[in-house]
């Protein structure tokens, strides 16, 4: 088989079975890989490089005598930086050097999803593990981490294609076949993390964490200054025209907040600090008011009436079980419950009965589906960590 046809009839059948083997391994990718064009010639990188137009780029003699296990997973490889918009994402890192660790950086970001999954793994390909740093985290901050460490020698970056084929979908297209993935993600639920973690960018777009948190409060408290109750202790407006008889007015009572803070093992204290510095702003904007917290991990603590977040004495360290602090927080009469935690605990099988805030740090574990729910990044100490 040393003719020319010869090696692109068998490029294309390796070519054909990798995307079908990849679709077995990763289905819920498998919109997006057939959506691939294949482009063959001589001129193409070995790893089957895709441009930003779709088209991957297929060298016919390096990808005939390549296994079609090993050609599957670098589609997979592909399909992760068109579908995470990495030609896009580039532009900042223009020159060779930059260029170069931009590379790196948006192979680590797709790869830790691959490496940890499929034993086909190729030995050079970049991994957060193999550059000895965390999983789960953006290109954008590999790209940071990576201007601070000497990456191993014999890990290389995909090459880029050596250019870019034609265009077979508009750009429209591209954003609906990219929303229909990131569907077919969330109704799997059996996806990597990080493609879970994709999957809800793209489909719920992130907005401001912290304008979320105070419109969630507000709105709490809104919901909990609008109930109504009656009182004897003035009197009604009506009582003029029946002058016999005591009419109850009715009052609206200031909403009681409550917070409950995670206070287990799994959450770090600048994760607390941040939270806390942001919740004592929304608060202040509420009306400076006395709000009782409750730390717990598997046990709850006694209430704490404080007026401001640096007057909180933390507490615990443990395990992690919030549901005797949910029942502390009922205790307290709470109007509003806003919850700080990472959400690694059992929640109560029941809508709690204050109005509940959850501010979840992190992406790790779901929330419960009673809750009025934001998430909050990691801190960058943390995520360098």
């Amino acid at each position: 088989m040393n003719r020319p046809e010869d090696h692109e009839r068998a490029a294309g059948e390796r070519f054909a079975g990798a995307r079908l083997w990849a679709a077995a391994r990763a289905p819920y990718l498998a919109s997006a890989l057939f959506a691939l064009t294949p482009l063959v010639h001589d001129a193409a990188p070995p790893r089957l490089p895709a441009d930003e137009h779709w088209n991957v780029h297929v060298n016919p003699a390096a990808t005939a005598a390549t296994p079609v296990p090993e050609l599957g997973w670098w589609l997979l490889h592909q399909v992760g930086h068109l579908l995470r918009d990495h030609h896009a994402r580039a532009e900042p890192y223009r020159e060779p050097e930059p260029r170069l660790r931009w590379a790196r950086a948006a192979d680590a970001e797709i790869n830790d999803d691959l490496a940890g999954d499929l034993e086909d793994t190729p030995g050079d390909a970049i991994s957060p593990e193999a550059l000895g740093l965390p999983d789960g985290l953006l290109a954008e901050r590999y790209a940071e981490l990576l201007d601070l460490i000497d990456v191993p020698p014999h890990l290389a970056a995909c090459a880029r294609p050596p250019f870019t084929g034609p265009s077979a979908m508009t750009a429209l297209e591209r954003e609906l076949l990219a929303r229909a993935v990131a569907a077919e993600i969330e109704a799997r639920g059996t996806a990597p993390a990080g493609w879970r973690r994709w999957a809800e960018a793209t489909l719920r777009p992130e907005v401001d964490w912290r304008a979320r948190l105070a419109r969630l409060v507000r709105r709490g408290l809104t919901l909990a200054a609008g109930r109504v109750d009656y009182s004897y202790t003035r009197p009604s407006r009506r009582a003029a025209s029946v002058p016999s008889i005591v009419l109850p007015a009715l009052v609206r009572p200031l909403p009681r907040i409550a917070v409950l803070v995670d206070t287990s093992g799994s959450v770090t204290r600048t994760e607390l600090a941040q939270a806390l510095g942001e919740l004592d702003g929304v608060l202040r904007a509420a009306g400076n008011r006395q709000v009782d917290v409750i730390c717990c991990d598997t046990e709850a603590r006694p209430a704490q009436r404080v007026r401001a977040a640096a007057r909180i004495e933390l507490a615990g360290g443990g395990g992690t079980d919030l549901r005797p602090g949910f029942a502390a927080a009922a205790a307290t009469g709470a109007d509003l419950l806003i919850v700080l935690t990472d959400g690694d605990t059992p929640w109560p099988d029941r809508r709690p009965r204050p109005h509940v805030v959850l501010c979840l740090f992190g992406d790790r574990h779901a929330a419960p589906p009673w809750a009025n729910t934001v998430r909050l990044p990691p801190h960058p100490a943390d995520a360098a960590a």
